[in-house]
């Protein structure tokens, strides 16, 4: 393992969530670097220079790469640290559905969280808001009704057990404001749903996430 930190650049209750999770599962080293969206930190020219897609979330990594996107960091951390076993090796008999799957959570309901929670960056008419928030609202019941029937392991998302996938779905279920409705018919999601949020990581990283 590193001796020298990574550092997480991270806001709460965004897809910092499943890369924190991640670095914590790992024991890699990491440092928290708050980026205040509200305040539009992320638009300031000393961000842009870190992300130039001024999203969160970033991660720094010890030899100074820097990489953006939920799915490439996790991509990127599993490769540098295949011992762990959260990312199927290149060659692995998993590793094609475990790609496919991430890819799918963060192509298409986790966009689909953004028009949720900000139809304006959609459409500048306001009137147009309430259709748009229960388009994404059906659309994200949809897509949770894919991820739940893909499922193939018990109660983690693949056979030989937890991967990234789980922490991906899991931080997905958190972000959907009707969890109890979503968890209800979708019995294979509410087993890993279940299971990720008993990990010690995963309360930790929530606590961080709540205060």
């Amino acid at each position: 393992m590193e001796s020298v930190e990574y550092s997480l650049f991270w806001e709460a209750m965004s897809g910092a969530l499943v890369v924190e999770v991640l670095l914590e599962e790992m024991g890699l080293p990491y440092s928290l670097k708050p980026v205040d969206m509200a305040a539009g930190e992320h638009r300031s020219k000393a961000y842009l220079k870190i992300n130039p897609t001024g999203q969160v979330p970033a991660l720094s990594f010890p030899d100074g790469t820097i990489i953006g996107e939920s799915a490439a960091i996790v991509l990127s951390l599993g490769d540098r640290h295949p011992e762990t076993g959260y990312i199927p090796r290149p060659n692995g008999r998993e590793r094609p559905v475990f790609l496919r799957w991430l890819i799918f959570m963060a192509a298409s309901p986790y966009m689909t969280f953004v028009q949720l929670n900000h139809p304006e960056r959609f459409i500048d008419d306001t009137a147009a808001h309430d259709a748009l928030v229960d388009n994404a609202r059906c659309r994200l019941l949809t897509q949770f009704d894919a991820i739940d029937s893909a499922i193939s392991g018990s109660p983690f998302f693949l056979p030989s057990g937890v991967t990234a996938l789980d922490f991906y779905a899991f931080m997905l279920v958190i972000f959907f404001p009707e969890r109890e409705r979503l968890l209800v018919d979708r019995p294979k999601l509410h087993d890993l749903f279940i299971a990720v949020s008993e990990r010690q990581t995963v309360q930790k990283v929530i606590q961080m996430h709540k205060a």
